[in-house]
């Protein structure tokens, strides 16, 4: 490693002090003055390009490569006797070529600091092939002196394309020759390979190279993430290294190692506190992390996180199949099994299980035990069987409304119209609120017969909209969903009545039911909602007698029968189906109303009512797995009281206001008003 930090110095820097071989791209002033950028495109060739160059202090300087050549990239640098900082530099590159290095920021100085740096590569090529020293590094602090600190904290290097042919450093502190009693720190810093990125070379999260004596380091809580496409089959990983002074203390803790959605080789893997697995593809029998090297990784000391493992989608997945998550082909990978954790898992957002993470002939893998629908699936079904109920709640305005044709003691062809708000709360799994409107307007004719009898019948087109919150949760994460409901249909009602107040109604209704819901499921990156529709048809009968109890009162005693089919749908969320079965729901509802003061301008109702589902059952596969099943099933009971509105006898109008009150499986408030008018 001397040798390659060396050059690394003499090269590099060097370079930095050169004139007349080849030009600088738009380098800064040494006063410390914030510089704009620099830029390098197709066509540049340049020695060494600065974001700004400084005395003391090197802050948001910014580098944007296109194309072009050069020897050496520096996003901010400073060199000084004393304190000397580059922080929160940054430098871009997706195309052309950078022949030594690209680091962030670079300090060199008594106290130095590297601090909040960032490269982001997305083409180009970065390096010598087999030269031997770091490519890319975020966050380079660097000093000479005794007596002094260096650090190199929260940098990142992100590498989603390109080539990067000698390694990879986030945070990289440098003690060297009279740099005794040195304290510094490489922690926070995180190091990212994904897409298609090609990366050679030693890949180093935290770096700590010293060469003095008496020397405190501290690198904690840094992180490697693979992901993507990335090929890193010529790399090797390191959570942290200390490299140069046999009297180096180093402290190092919390470093990572994340495997997110990538599958591939790797040379080595080496001081990581944890290796994490998450957003895995599912292949039966497949290695997702093959080391060429196992003899020569440290993984003994490493925790194995595999107990919160996500795979990408729940295709293909079946108890006792098997994942391979480490393999080395030289059959020495050193794990300490008691440094597995396993447990459950999650597959897209169907689906989750149990598994077991052992070791097996050498290799470490991922069994499952166990798999069933995701519990945040439920949601789905408890809206589906609550969009059914308040479908249902439009035959309660229909037999209202038969209600009110007949109330007001006028005959003749009547318009009517009508709207019903409520609120209310179904006992589901979790309950769920809904806020809606529905209304109905139609047209119909109300006769009576010599013999005393009365029959009235209407057709009417009917709506209905509806909205809800949901809060589910996933991987202990919880979130926030929005549902909307929205129907329309329409149909006919009738309703006979003889002399001594024994009457039967009944109705037939069809409609479109439309159901959406945003961030309903989640996959631990991304939320997701869904959209459905479904035809319905109801129908209803009833039957009572209204009993006179003085000159202006009466009594109406009725039951009545209420049926409703939705019909069943499917639709996909994230790539995973989602299949409902038709939703029936029958309900019983019996109750007694007073009626008073029907002789007056102004009439008053009021009642009692208990009714029962006897169905609602909404059942739903998800991703070829049962869910749960939601049902509607239960009593509920009804308090009711009303006011009707008739100007004078012989008015056409008549206006009727209803308030309700549920308790039980059904629970909320709601208020209707109606109009009438009779030609």
């Amino acid at each position: 490693m001397k040798k390659q930090y060396r050059f690394l110095t003499m090269g590099a820097l060097m370079g930095l002090l050169l004139t007349g071989v080849m030009p600088q791209a738009q380098a800064q002033d040494l006063d410390g003055t914030q510089f704009g950028g620099a830029e390098v495109n197709n066509g540049d060739v340049y020695e060494v390009v600065y974001g700004i160059k400084a005395a003391q202090k090197a802050e948001q300087g910014e580098i944007n490569m296109k194309g072009g050549e050069a020897q050496n990239l520096f996003g901010g640098l400073v060199f000084n006797k004393e304190t000397a900082v580059a922080d929160k530099n940054i430098v871009n590159i997706n195309g052309g070529k950078v022949h030594f290095a690209v680091i962030g920021g670079q300090a060199q100085g008594n106290n130095v600091e590297a601090s909040g740096n960032r490269v982001n590569i997305s083409g180009g090529e970065i390096g010598y092939k087999d030269f031997g020293y770091y490519s890319a590094v975020g966050g380079f602090a660097n000093t000479y002196n005794e007596n002094s600190e260096v650090h190199a904290d929260n940098n990142i290097v992100k590498v989603t394309g390109g080539i990067i042919n000698a390694g990879i450093t986030g945070g990289y502190i440098l003690g060297n020759h009279n740099a005794h009693f040195v304290t510094g720190t490489a922690n926070e810093n995180i190091v990212l390979i994904g897409g298609n990125a090609e990366v050679s070379g030693n890949v180093y999260a935290a770096n700590a190279d010293f060469r003095g004596t008496n020397i405190n380091a501290e690198m904690a809580r840094n992180e490697i993430i693979i992901s993507g496409n990335a090929d890193i089959s010529n790399a090797n990983l390191y959570g942290y290294a200390d490299e140069n002074s046999t009297d180096i203390k180093t402290k190092a803790y919390a470093n990572t190692l994340t495997i997110d959605g990538w599958r591939g080789n790797v040379q080595s893997v080496n001081n990581f506190d944890t290796v994490k697995f998450e957003n895995l593809d599912w292949q039966d029998n497949e290695i997702i992390m093959d080391i060429a090297d196992g003899e020569h990784s440290k993984l003994n000391a490493a925790h194995i996180e595999a107990d919160h493992i996500h795979f990408n989608g729940s295709d293909g997945i079946d108890v006792n199949d098997e994942i391979t998550l480490i393999k080395a082909d030289d059959n020495k990978l050193d794990v300490n099994a008691s440094e597995i954790r396993s447990g459950g898992f999650t597959a897209g957002v169907a689906a989750e299980g149990d598994g077991e993470a052992v070791m097996e002939n050498g290799q470490l893998v991922y069994k499952i035990t166990g798999l069933h629908t995701a519990k945040q699936t439920k949601l789905v079904a408890e809206n589906r069987a609550v969009a059914a109920a308040f479908v249902n709640q439009g035959t309660d305005l229909i037999s209202d409304s038969l209600d009110a044709l007949s109330r007001d003691g006028s005959y003749g062809v009547k318009t009517f119209a009508a709207m019903h708000g409520n609120t209310s709360k179904y006992d589901v799994n979790s309950d769920i609120k809904i806020n809606g409107w529905s209304a109905i307007a139609g047209v119909g004719n109300v006769a009576q017969f010599n013999n005393g009898n009365e029959f009235s019948w209407g057709v009417f087109y009917e709506n209905g909209s509806g909205n809800y919150r949901t809060y589910n949760s996933f991987n202990d994460e919880f979130f926030r969903g929005d549902g909307s409901l929205v129907y329309n249909g329409g149909g006919a009602a009738v309703r006979y009545q003889n002399a001594h107040g024994v009457y039967t109604e009944a109705s037939l209704r069809a409609g479109m039911l439309k159901s959406e819901m945003s961030n309903a499921l989640s996959d631990g990156t991304d939320t997701y909602g869904y959209e459905s529709d479904a035809n319905y048809y109801g129908a209803h009968i009833g039957m009572g007698q209204i009993i006179p109890l003085g000159k202006d009162s009466s009594l109406d005693v009725y039951g009545k029968f209420f049926h409703t089919y939705t019909e069943g749908d499917s639709f996909t969320v994230a790539g995973e189906e989602f299949s409902f079965d038709g939703v029936a729901s029958d309900r019983l509802r019996i109750g007694a109303r007073v009626n008073a003061n029907e002789a007056d301008k102004f009439s008053a109702y009021y009642g009692l009512a208990y009714e029962y589902e006897f169905n609602g059952e909404a059942k739903m596969r998800a991703a070829g797995l049962d869910a749960p099943e939601q049902s509607l099933k239960g009593s509920s009971y009804m308090a009711e009281a009303g006011v009707n509105y008739k100007p004078s006898p012989e008015s056409p109008w008549s206006i009727d206001l209803n308030l309700r009150g549920y308790a039980g499986e059904r629970e909320g408030a709601s208020v209707s008003l109606q109009a009438s008018y009779a030609f």
